[in-house]
């Protein structure tokens, strides 16, 4: 994906969007944390976030099993993450192991985690825009499935049904 891709991420109506999330209140974090819980759970992986993408940053909002460093405050920038190719896709995206992936084997973000796989769905407003991604990742090379993606799409709009409470 070409820079300009993430260009995207900063269209005025998304970002405009964005900002009427209250993505800082404590309950809503306790909300998605749950959703994430229950993603990890159902699917038995290590690890599921509930994150948003700014205009050049994955800000996560919820998560389970994350260790303290990957979830800082400031983010981690777009271009390391695999969040942003669902946003920018619109659909989910699935990598069995980054390790053997051309577009994500040189992501010096994952190769610091020691995580391989991945299935995330974007988080879409009524409207169809873009705001941020649910996911989970696995420590192992893994195929995910389609009841593995039915089952994520659900916990998604989950996580889109406790964000629009937080909406102003």
């Amino acid at each position: 994906m070409k820079i300009e891709a993430y260009d995207r991420l900063a269209e005025p109506g998304r970002l405009t969007e964005l900002a009427r999330y209250d993505l800082f209140d404590p309950a809503l974090r306790a909300e998605l944390d749950v959703v994430a819980m229950r993603s990890a759970k159902l699917l038995e992986t290590p690890v599921s976030l509930v994150s948003v993408l700014t205009a050049d940053r994955q800000q996560i909002i919820g998560s389970y099993g994350l260790v303290d460093w990957v979830a800082t405050p400031q983010g981690a920038p777009a271009e390391w993450a695999v969040c942003s190719r669902t946003v920018l896709n619109g659909e989910p995206y699935c990598v069995a192991d980054f390790s053997d992936d051309p577009v994500h084997a040189a992501n010096p973000f994952l190769a610091n985690t020691g995580l391989r796989s991945y299935l995330g769905v974007p988080l879409a407003t009524p409207d169809g825009l873009m705001l941020g991604a649910h996911c989970v990742v696995d420590s192992r090379r893994r195929i995910y499935t389609d009841v593995d993606m039915a089952i994520l799409s659900d916990s998604a709009d989950e996580a889109m049904e406790a964000l629009v409470k937080y909406r102003t």
